[in-house]
């Protein structure tokens, strides 16, 4: 690595404009150990580091099948088609490599083939059909993101995809000639198959079950954006129905037995209607999480999908599709007799109402015991990595939320000098965020700060109710393009930030990571509060009852260290490269008054702390065109 890495090594020979970081030879020299000694590794670099590099050069010496997990498609595209064939032409050589996205990413021919014959679109989907089946003759990936005109919402394209749902597996004509077969034998034959968490935790959560396993077998795995991997490996080792998936095994089942007995109508009826009585009630709730209420009529809906089931085993089944549809009811019904039956150990369930969507959920409280069993005690080496992993320079809270007990841990010095690059302002005579004043008086002082950078912002909320009430006040009064979340899809207003000239874009949670504006386009941050986690949310009340139960302190041992890794995931949205400058401001006087304000002070990098909102001048370029 030091040969490779170094400033007269192969990288410096083969690209002119390489520069030799200690802090990417470290973290090369930490994975290749990691991989030759089948241990474990828990990395936290910075952006800037090379990361992609660090841990590909020592993955192609590894000699085995090794997978790399990304957060983020941006980043499984970067690896994909930048990083790798970059290595390629370095080391002049071609590597075995494969990119594997989630199921519905890919096109069943199956059912472009049935759809086809008969007609089972409308005539306004007409166009997109005739796109989707031109394309599927051409295409040898049968990857939607070549269909670039078809939106990412299309119900279309949702009835058309491979998920796992509506799949007969070996049993299918189109088996051979699958897409899904196809990339799953490449990723076989290669020696570093590019996937997300979700689609490795998919494949995880599945491993000890009857079904077919995803993913290739392997003897490594390099999460990057590691940070993520408690809340998607908790999702995946969850239950969850919901009105959505019973009207899609209905939907299927009125189109497979529409030529057949009108026994399966009469059943599939008596199914819907009991859905309506079981789901409808629960329309009336207010959006978002509720504790899981009486579940009436949960019984009715689990016998009308036994007696559906019964009638699927009597239909002749020579292609599977009925035995497909029976697995399906027979998986919807298991899944309700577990919230009918109250929690297994180590789990909670709420109810979500979502829009028109209701859905049950049930997840493990405590997702450590189940990841060292199922993956750290039989993967030899999992190197997990990103910018946010350590609490007060330590990695001891994401060891213990994640069961990582045996690994080696490792924070790598920045290649940024935060002190001359970023300022973090923290306006102390704020009032607390629960006075009715704040919201004014932080409107204020938003306005003072974006005039200093300029616009060229993000505002972020940990509330979406703190965000429109904001945005509502200031919107009128700012000489800057406005955007707002929610309003059009997360790539288009992305899209739209970068195009206009100093625009402040109003956002929650989901801008808060995987976001990379590059240059002078984003100069500010500004968080309206410490990003602690809703202690009402049924999850997060029932860790922290199990910490406190235990002897633990819930705020200290698992609220305060989630929300340092939030803040700096979202203060890591500003400095991107050397060049960068710019501000980055919280509007919580807490970060300056409570005992724990310290240790958050602690865990961020070492910006200049600026105590006046004046001072923040000298952090940003003159009327946007010079350096950040």
């Amino acid at each position: 690595m030091k040969e490779f890495f170094s400033s007269n090594g192969l990288l410096a020979r083969k690209l002119e404009d390489y520069e030799p970081r200690p802090s990417q030879m470290q973290m090369a020299e930490v994975v290749a150990e990691a991989l030759e000694g089948q241990t474990h590794a828990i990395i936290e670099a910075g952006t800037g580091t090379g990361k992609t590099l660090a841990y590909l050069a020592p993955a192609l010496m590894h000699g085995r099948r090794l997978l790399v997990s990304t957060g983020t498609k941006a980043l499984q595209d970067q690896i994909f088609y930048k990083d790798i064939p970059l290595l390629e032409g370095i080391l002049d050589r071609p590597i075995r490599a494969a990119y594997l996205k989630g199921r519905n990413n890919y096109l069943c021919k199956l059912k472009l083939h049935t759809f086809q014959e008969e007609g089972l679109f409308t005539p306004i989907e007409l166009d997109d059909f005739s796109e989707i089946a031109e394309w599927a003759s051409e295409t040898e990936t049968g990857d939607r993101a070549e269909l670039t005109t078809i939106s990412d919402d299309d119900e279309l394209w949702s009835r058309l995809d491979a998920r796992r749902d509506r799949c007969l597996g070996t049993k299918c004509e189109e088996f051979e000639a699958c897409f899904l077969t196809l990339v799953r034998q490449k990723a076989m034959e290669s020696d570093i198959v590019v996937v997300n968490h979700h689609l490795f935790f998919a494949d995880l959560a599945i491993r000890e079950s009857e079904m077919a396993q995803i993913l290739p077998d392997y003897t490594a795995v390099i999460f990057d954006e590691a940070h993520e991997l408690e809340d998607i490996a908790t999702g995946y080792f969850g239950f969850h129905v919901s009105n959505y998936r019973v009207q899609e095994l209905l939907f299927d089942t009125r189109s497979l037995g529409q030529e057949t007995k009108t026994q399966i109508e009469n059943e599939a009826t008596a199914l819907n209607r009991a859905a309506d009585h079981f789901f409808g009630r629960f329309l009336l709730l207010a959006d978002g999480r509720h504790p899981l209420p009486h579940l009436e009529g949960i019984d009715e809906l689990i016998n009308e999908l036994g007696d559906l089931r019964r009638v699927f085993k009597q239909q002749l089944d020579i292609g599977g599709e009925w035995g497909n549809l029976s697995r399906r009811a027979g998986e919807i019904a298991s899944e309700l007799e577990i919230f009918k039956n109250g929690n297994p150990d180590n789990y909670v369930s709420w109810l979500d109402r979502r829009g028109r969507g209701v859905f049950l959920e049930a997840c493990p409280i405590d997702i450590s015991s189940l990841l060292k069993e199922s993956l750290f005690d039989k993967v030899p080496t999992c190197v997990l990595t990103s910018a946010t992993l350590t609490v007060g320079g330590s990695t001891d809270y994401i060891r213990s939320r994640l069961g990582l007990d045996n690994a080696h841990g490792e924070t790598l010095s920045t290649e940024f000098d935060f002190k001359q690059q970023a300022a973090l302002y923290v306006p102390s005579f704020l009032p607390d965020y629960r006075n009715p004043a704040y919201l004014k008086l932080a409107g204020e002082e938003i306005k003072k700060i974006l005039e200093i950078s300029e616009g060229r912002a993000f505002v972020l909320f940990t509330s979406y109710q703190q965000m429109q009430a904001c945005y509502k006040m200031l919107a009128d009064e700012l000489p800057y393009p406005t955007l707002i979340q929610g309003r059009t899809s997360r790539s288009r207003l992305l899209e739209q930030f970068r195009r206009k000239p100093q625009a402040v874009l109003f956002a929650t949670s989901s801008f808060w990571q995987g976001i990379d504006v590059k240059g002078a386009a984003l100069s500010c941050v500004i968080i309206d509060k410490l990003p602690f986690q809703v202690p009402s949310d049924p999850l997060v009340q029932a860790r922290i009852r199990e910490i406190e139960e235990a002897g633990g302190n819930a705020f200290a041992d698992y609220q305060v260290p989630a929300a340092i890794l939030r803040l700096k995931q979202g203060f890591g949205r500003l400095i991107r490269s050397r060049t960068d400058q710019g501000i980055l401001a919280i509007l919580d006087s807490r970060l300056k008054t409570r005992g724990y304000g310290r240790l958050f002070l602690k865990s961020l990098p070492d910006y200049a702390i600026v105590e006046q909102v004046e001072n923040l001048k000298g952090f940003v370029g003159d009327n946007g065109s010079g350096n950040r």
